[in-house]
């Protein structure tokens, strides 16, 4: 097994690859990134495979503590002095024992301390110690983000140490936290790994309004709590994602309707977080009905006060918050639809609204419904394919066209002045064009001048 790319690196005694470069290369997977630990000179070490790749050295860190990188190419080399007395002291200060691995450059000699072979056969996820989560609790996550990768388990010791310690969480950085928690929600079946993190205390020790949907009871249209309906919804949501069923499209598989694929663990943070509001806007009625009037947007600003302690970004908070604010949109024209209430302009109107989101949209509406009592119906699926049709074939080739009139229009035919009215009329004709109801430039005009006679109320 060759574990090394040898050709910038020089073969000389005391130069070891370490970490999760070797577990990677030793369980098969790619990787182009090479972590170095070196006794010595570890800046020497450094320019000799910059020079060899005709690169530079980018110096990163504090003094005594130095990363020197060197990225040729696809591949990076970050090579740093050796911790402790040797390299088995190094390998032992590491988190994992599948990560405390090294191989001795010139003699290719595998250095295994912490028995991480074993751990790669029987692919667990097993502490070095039970300090590692003290010296950094972002490991706590680590562990199931790595169980998550790599698809393997977090072996029972270290469960029990993280269930000891959860807490420790919340004191950690919230960029270092959100590049584990989107890595782990990018993978297949991360809801397993969610419900192993809820009972060991981490979910919520990590989003702390979780806990509110424990023991939430719903309405009769609901099987589960609310936290057991959004576990169902997360999981029913990667079904979709990564099984692709049930489809939502007869010619391209769901997890290629959102337009960005970088939005794939976003719409699974939103699917974990979309009913937060529900608790805190649970009300009775006088039959005992249950409702939840206002969740959305309630649950929209909870998950903006999520994202910020997880420093999202804008562009990711932004998408986030808009599919939690939406996230009954659909189920509001599905029910017309079942009225034989649903006009054209009102499906037009909701594509003006959800563009370019409307896919990201139907995809989280779909796990929604599936999650509820009523997951056995087809008749949501279906109504979400037609709107999904609907959308990539009518609307947006019919988007991409000029509107019928302008705000010039209203101005030089009408003698309107920009107003909430004047507003409102532009978006009456394009919500009528974009719903084949309004077809030329003197269709609009003549709508346009009912509208403006129709009497005041």
């Amino acid at each position: 097994m060759i574990l090394i790319n040898p050709k910038f690196l020089p073969r000389k005694p005391g130069i070891y690859l370490v970490g999760g470069t070797v577990r990677d290369r030793m369980l098969g997977r790619p990787t182009a990134d090479y972590d170095l630990a070196v006794t010595g000179d570890p800046a020497g070490v450094a320019e000799s495979i910059a020079a060899a790749a005709g690169r530079r050295v980018v110096v990163m860190g504090r003094p005594g503590q130095c990363v020197y990188r060197i990225v040729a190419g696809a591949e990076t080399y970050d090579v740093s002095a050796i911790q402790g007395k040797d390299i088995t002291a190094d390998l032992l200060r590491r988190d994992f024992t599948i990560n405390a691995m090294g191989l001795h450059v010139k003699t290719e000699e595998i250095i295994d301390p912490a028995c991480g072979r074993k751990d790669l056969a029987d692919r667990l996820v097993r502490m070095v110690a039970p300090g590692v989560f003290d010296a950094d609790p972002l490991r706590l996550l680590r562990a199931f983000r790595m169980a998550a990768v790599l698809e393997f388990s977090v072996e029972r010791r270290t469960l029990a140490a993280i269930v000891r310690r959860p807490q420790k969480i919340a004191g950690i950085a919230g960029e270092r936290i959100r590049e584990e928690w989107r890595k782990l929600l990018e993978t297949p079946d991360s809801t397993e790994l969610l419900w192993q993190m809820h009972q060991s205390g981490l979910l919520e020790s990590l989003i702390p309004e979780l806990g509110e949907l424990r023991g939430c009871t719903q309405n009769p249209h609901h099987r589960a709590d609310a936290f057991e309906h959004t576990m169902q919804v997360c999981q029913g949501l990667e079904q979709m994602l990564h099984q692709n069923a049930p489809t939502l499209s007869p010619d391209r598989e769901n997890r290629d309707l959102p337009a960005d694929p970088e939005n794939l663990s976003l719409i699974k943070h939103a699917a974990l977080i979309h009913d937060l509001g529900k608790p805190r806007c649970k009300t009775a009625d006088e039959h005992g009905g249950i409702h939840f009037y206002g969740h959305e947007t309630e649950g929209a600003e909870m998950a903006r006060e999520i994202n910020r302690r997880m420093r999202f970004s804008n562009a990711d908070n932004k998408y986030v918050v808009f599919l939690v604010k939406n996230h009954l949109r659909p189920l509001f024209l599905y029910l017309l639809h079942q009225q034989a209430k649903l006009r054209p302009e009102t499906v037009s109107r909701f594509f003006m609204k959800t563009a370019p989101w409307t896919p990201d949209l139907l995809l989280l509406a779909a796990a929604d419904m599936a999650g509820k009592k009523e997951s056995g119906d087809s008749g949501f699926t279906e109504f979400a394919r037609t709107l999904l049709a609907g959308y990539a074939n009518e609307h947006l080739p019919a988007a991409r066209r000029s509107p019928l009139i302008t705000g010039r229009d209203l101005i030089d035919e009408f003698g309107l002045s920009p107003s909430p009215q004047f507003a409102r009329i532009l978006r009456q004709v394009e919500e009528k064009r974009l719903a084949g109801s309004l077809e030329n430039r003197e269709q609009a005009l003549a709508f346009v001048k009912k509208e403006i006679e129709k009497p005041r109320e």
